[in-house]
């Protein structure tokens, strides 16, 4: 039997570089809003900015899905490594950069990179992590996407367009490059996805980590009711999230500056707020999703309501601070659920697809966005909080409580 300190390093290894890659995917997922907004590159017209806008949604999805695939294939750890590699490489074009061609070359390569990272931490993070403690470090791990979009925002608001800001780009993305592979180099392979597979080293790789308890035998909902379930909620969340933080500021409000500003409000309430998220959904999650949307809700209704008085900034940040609370919420809700509501054979490919929803639905708000007022904005994101609170209220009817449970439906674990 392995000594304690040695699960512990596993376990340590396999949170770190997980992490670290999230906290690049938040670096990679708001580049392309901080160039509309002409930090990087300037002289854009508006059809080049509403292309930056866009690339992610686009390239993340591909990504997700096919990554997600290959993940159930061929093991978590070499998708994962595959994956940081095209970011890796997207994020040094990106840097180097100075015309719009390889701008986007860059960022298609970076987004499609951790667009397919996301199924196999997910997986990794959700099979190599006892029930108990599961919903605590999905949340915390997928959190890290909030903190890297604050702290390149942050950088941005004292560096507009200056070659400071590309210096510092860079070379945070060859520090979180080292992290993660010094750090995935000492992480197990799944041995749920091991076990599938029938290969042996999945009992060595099960002892590594230190897992004895794998939780509580439950009965898997319909992957049909369970995949519409999170498709809604994907799309109520991802897209109020993405037009909050990232569409609201190059469409409504004017100034590179003051784009990086109210990116950085975003997203700072929103990494606050993902800590306490992963101690109150560790406790049960239906609870926690209807709370959630519940709480999007209310925060965009009372800016719905104080419409008039959104480009006081004064007024407007707070409110923004208060709603991405909410969103980091609901977020949680569905990094804990996505990995935990289907069998091993088939989880990548499930959060693969379950993400092309939102991943589809939000260019075509983004494009329906460029032509409303601030109301109509708003207003747009109250129904989207609405749609996600029913779906959340049906999953607390008929859906499962996945906290604490086996996640390796069907399978004889002993």
């Amino acid at each position: 039997m392995l000594d304690k300190t040695h699960s512990v390093r596993a376990k340590e290894a396999m949170y770190t570089g997980t992490s670290a890659s999230f906290l690049f995917w938040g670096i990679v997922a708001t580049i392309g809003p901080l160039i509309a907004s002409q930090d990087l590159i300037t002289g854009l017209n508006s059809s080049e900015r509403l292309l930056f806008l866009l690339i992610g949604p686009i390239a993340v999805p591909v990504g997700n899905i096919l990554l997600g695939i290959l993940s159930d294939l061929f093991g978590r750890r070499g998708m994962f490594f595959l994956s940081m590699l095209f970011y890796a490489s997207g994020i040094i074009i990106i840097g180097f950069s100075y015309s719009v061609i390889p701008l986007i070359f860059g960022l298609v390569l970076a987004e499609f990179g951790v667009g397919g990272q996301e199924p196999s931490a997910l997986s990794l993070v959700a099979e190599n992590t006892a029930p108990e403690k599961r919903p605590f470090w999905l949340t915390i791990t997928t959190n890290m996407n909030n903190i890297g979009s604050a702290l390149i925002a942050f950088i941005f608001i004292f560096n507009t367009g200056t070659e400071t800001a590309r210096i510092l780009l860079i070379a945070i993305s060859i520090a979180m490059v080292v992290i993660i592979i010094i750090s995935m180099i000492y992480t197990p392979e799944s041995y749920i996805w091991e076990r599938k597979k029938s290969y042996s080293r999945w009992i060595g790789d099960k002892k590594e980590l230190g897992i004895d308890n794998e939780g509580e035998v439950a009965q898997m909902n319909s992957p049909v009711f369970s995949y519409l379930f999170l498709v809604t909620i994907g799309i109520s969340q991802y897209l109020t999230f993405g037009l909050m933080a990232y569409v609201l500021a190059p469409v409504e409000f004017s100034g590179a500056t003051l784009d990086a500003e109210i990116i950085f409000v975003a997203l700072l309430g929103a990494s606050l707020s993902g800590f306490l998220a992963a101690r109150l959904i560790s406790r049960e999650t239906k609870n926690y999703t209807v709370i959630s949307f519940a709480y999007g809700t209310v925060t965009t209704l009372v800016m719905l309501i104080l419409y008039p008085y959104l480009y006081n900034m004064y007024i407007f940040m707070p409110l923004l601070f208060l709603n991405m609370t909410a969103s980091e919420f609901a977020w949680a809700s569905r990094s804990v659920l996505e990995p935990q509501v289907v069998g091993t054979g088939m989880r990548s490919t499930f959060i693969g697809l379950v993400r092309l929803g939102p991943m589809i639905a939000y260019p075509i708000f983004t494009v329906i966005s460029y032509s409303l007022t601030i109301r109509q904005f708003i207003s747009v994101n109250l129904l989207l909080w609405d749609i996600g609170l029913a779906a959340s209220v049906i999953w607390y009817i008929y859906g499962i409580e996945v906290a604490r449970k086996n996640i390796d439906y069907g399978i004889n674990t002993s």
